[in-house]
């Protein structure tokens, strides 16, 4: 283990006394490992350029409002992964529960796993990409931002979409209020390309389909 890098054991701690224990390592540019972490909801809030790695599965809200870190979840994460993010970087190797990177402003949400209802829900910015399949009611009242779905999608995909696009590449059993598939475009194969490379997503960017908005005024 290099000097520059520790790992927290959270077992039997509080969450208070974890993060407390991983933003004093991180101010100090130190990259941090945590393992057992089931037990604790929220860990690593907030935090800004740095490393963590979660060993293992993580609980309900980790990483929300983050603003310029990486951090890996080697497992799976239970609800609103990424809550509220800004910006950086996260990583689930595995699934996502509900809700995962609603309200988010910025930043990369990655899931290589599938992801349960409410993806992205008010998404104002940034990346929201799964590899896997997404549950029902993904993107409602987005406003910005893109969403990547690899995988199927389930009911009302898109509802009240206001801004932002959707690529799919899988099928969706319906399309929200106010949502339309639209005509990919070279700088749509450009984007999506890039992004798949970047991720190791093994998909061609042109078996994808846009989904946008149908209106500016979705409720009129």
């Amino acid at each position: 283990m290099r000097l520059d890098e520790i790992t927290i054991d959270s077992k039997g701690l509080s969450l208070g006394a974890v993060n407390s224990q991983i933003r004093a390592a991180t101010n100090h540019g130190v990259r941090v490992n945590v393992v057992n972490v089931e037990h604790l909801y929220g860990i690593a809030p907030g935090l800004q350029e740095s490393e963590l790695t979660v060993k293992g599965n993580a609980n309900d809200y980790i990483a929300f409002l983050n603003n310029g870190a990486r951090i890996i979840i080697e497992g799976n994460t239970g609800s609103f992964v990424g809550d509220s993010s800004q910006d950086g970087e996260i990583i689930v190797k595995g699934n996502a529960g509900y809700g995962a990177g609603v309200y988010s402003c910025g930043g990369t949400i990655v899931i290589y796993g599938d992801a349960d209802d409410a993806v992205g829900q008010m998404l104002k910015g940034g990346i929201l990409i799964v590899k896997g399949n997404v549950g029902d009611v993904v993107g409602l009242y987005m406003v910005g931002g893109e969403i990547v779905i690899a995988g199927d999608a389930g009911k009302e995909l898109g509802d009240y979409m206001i801004r932002g696009i959707i690529y799919l590449k899988g099928e969706c059993k319906s399309l929200g209020h106010n949502a339309k598939y639209d005509k990919l475009i070279g700088e749509d194969l450009n984007r999506l390309s890039s992004l798949l490379k970047k991720y190791g997503i093994e998909a061609k960017a042109d078996e994808f389909k846009k989904i946008v908005r149908v209106s500016e005024r979705p409720f009129v």
